[in-house]
Parts: C-alpha cells; structure tokens; sequence
C-alpha cells in the first residue's frame, strides 16, 4: 500500500519562535509555508518583527506542535524541520505492507484458501463485526476486522516505522 505522508501531516502546524526575556515571540507556520521558506527567511521576519531590543541574533526553536496528525514527537531544529518536510513533500509515496483490505466476497476469493481454511481462519480469528469495512490477519494466520478508525491507526503506527519523524 502506498501512503502520501504529506496528507497525514499537511494540516499540523508549528510554533516557531524564542524566548527573549522569558517570555515566547513568534507565530505558527503551515507545513507549506516552511516547505517553501527557509531558516534565513524565517530568523529574517523575526529579526524585523520581533526583536524588540535589536538583538543581532535570536536562537529560534519549534517549541509546540500542533500535532493533527499524531505523528510528530519531541522538539525540532527549524532547519531540520524545514528538510525533513520537504523531504517528505518531494518523495511524495511511502510503501508500507498494511495487510488490511476491504471486507467484501472478493476478499475471500481472493486469498486462496480453501472453504474449510476460511471457517478455521473466521472461527479462530477475530471478526468483531460483520458489516466492518475492513479486514486482515492476525498474529496466528486467523482473520480480523477492523473499523476506519483501527485501520487508520495501524497506518499510523507504520508510518512511525518509516523512521521520518
């Protein structure tokens, strides 16, 4: 199955700013617009917006995410955010092998197995509900069912696999 990790994250947004004097300056930033700034462009709107005593320089730091996607952990350099996003957008598809399919007749015509293999897999496995949309195995070889929201997570755990985060 391939997955466009970019509509997973497109929707989070990220805090980017510093902390003069102890309190935060700064603004959120949309995956696209740091897909398509840099960390110059960025220190440069801070060094004219928000540096109220003229300091040469200001350390910036993503220190909250807003995290849609649940798939971001931990605190980022701006400037290895801003690659890893635009690594993510220029890839574009991800290859992951999440063994679970649509709860139809083809399905199980489609895996070979035979009649009695089926009743086994059915009898031993994990069918939850039978108007659920989807399906797969289970650690055993045996079928299971999952909802929308269970595949998803499963997509998101194998996302965090990749490594990209």
């Amino acid at each position: 199955m391939e997955i466009n990790v970019y509509e997973m994250i497109e929707d989070d947004k990220f805090f980017i700013g510093s902390y003069p004097d102890s309190f935060s300056v700064g603004r959120w930033f949309t995956v696209d617009e740091l897909v398509n700034s840099s960390y110059e462009k960025i220190e440069q709107e801070y060094l004219t917006k928000y540096n109220p005593y003229a300091r040469v320089e200001l350390e910036l730091a993503v220190f909250d995410v807003d995290n849609v996607s649940g798939l971001w952990s931990g605190e980022y350099d701006v400037s290895s955010l801003i690659d890893k996003l635009r690594e993510i957008v220029e890839t574009e598809y991800y290859e992951i092998r999440l063994e679970v399919y649509d709860f139809d007749d083809d399905f199980f015509e489609e895996t070979g197995m035979s009649k009695v293999d089926i009743a086994r897999a059915v009898f031993f496995g994990n069918i939850k509900n039978w108007l659920a949309p989807y399906i797969g195995y289970n650690g055993s070889g045996n079928f299971e069912t999952y909802s929308e929201t269970e595949r998803q997570a499963r997509i998101d755990m194998y996302v965090k696999d990749l490594g990209l985060f």
